[in-house]
């Protein structure tokens, strides 16, 4: 019996896991480019007017600024998704990005996964996330991953190679343009607020309904928070028709272009 016993753990060792569903892969829309031929940006009132009469251009303006004046920032990122039919536990994320080249490090101060940092460099470490997860219980390793692969898709609703506020406006200008262009889009603008996820900062706040039909992920709701000074998009809540959280994404305590180290987007940063 001894023995039998002893042999347990092996033997269930050796059955295979089972697969669990991975999420179905999103084809990502082309990204629109906003023209800029260098003009005189539209003042606070006037983007505040926009507000109320052309949504479509506020994101286009917030999106000329961001090139204008954005290298790169820090943050703190409040994030909760569905994933799987699930809706997770948030998340609160350590922000480091850099425009060029494109660059991501994300260290979890709160609700953390497997993951506890991961790092991306477009066209570096071959184009794959470096992730330092938990290995075992209080033993944690570095693992290299596809950024599209079926762990990232099960991290996230969104790849990393498509992380930052900027792709965030860019993703919303292009399903309110395609909206408008089939005369569906309904976006009501809700007057100015402080957002307490965002650091009870003062935001602009637009909300897109009456889809004329719910996406491939259910959404029927959209709400973005346009940060009144900065003019970056701070925020956004993704609902479906039912009313339930599909993503919650927040910045805060955002601070613009800070001084990079040489080794803040390197395999070092990750073990720091």
């Amino acid at each position: 019996m001894r023995r039998l016993w002893l042999c347990l753990p092996l033997c269930f060792a050796l059955i295979p896991a089972i697969p669990r569903p991975e999420p179905a892969r999103r084809e990502t829309p082309p990204l629109p480019e906003v023209a800029d031929r260098g003009g005189r940006l539209p003042d606070g009132p006037a983007m505040e007017r926009l507000a109320r009469t052309d949504p479509v251009a506020v994101l286009e303006n917030c999106l000329r600024r961001y090139a204008r004046e954005v290298k790169g920032y820090q943050a703190a990122l409040l994030k909760q998704e569905r994933i799987g039919g699930k809706l997770q536990r948030g998340e609160v994320i350590d922000v480091l990005f850099r425009e060029g080249p494109f660059s991501v490090r994300l260290d979890w101060r709160e609700g953390a996964r497997l993951a506890r940092r991961t790092l991306y460099v477009r066209g570096e470490n071959n184009d794959r996330l470096l992730v330092l997860q938990t290995i075992l219980p209080g033993l944690l390793g570095e693992v290299e991953r596809d950024p599209r692969g079926p762990e990232a898709r099960r991290s996230g609703r969104y790849p990393l190679t498509e992380f930052g506020m900027k792709i965030g406006t860019q993703r919303v200008l292009a399903g309110w343009e395609e909206a408008r262009k089939q005369g569906s889009l309904h976006v009501e603008y809700l007057g100015e607020s402080r957002v307490r996820e965002a650091g009870d900062r003062p935001c602009w706040v637009l909300r897109r309904t009456g889809y004329a039909r719910a996406d491939d992920e259910g959404i029927a709701e959209l709400t973005v928070y346009v940060d009144r000074e900065s003019w970056l998009q701070v925020g956004s809540v993704l609902r479906g028709a039912d009313g339930q959280v599909i993503g919650s994404y927040f910045f805060r305590d955002v601070r613009l272009n800070p001084p990079f180290r040489d080794d803040d987007f390197t395999r070092a940063a990750l073990k720091r």
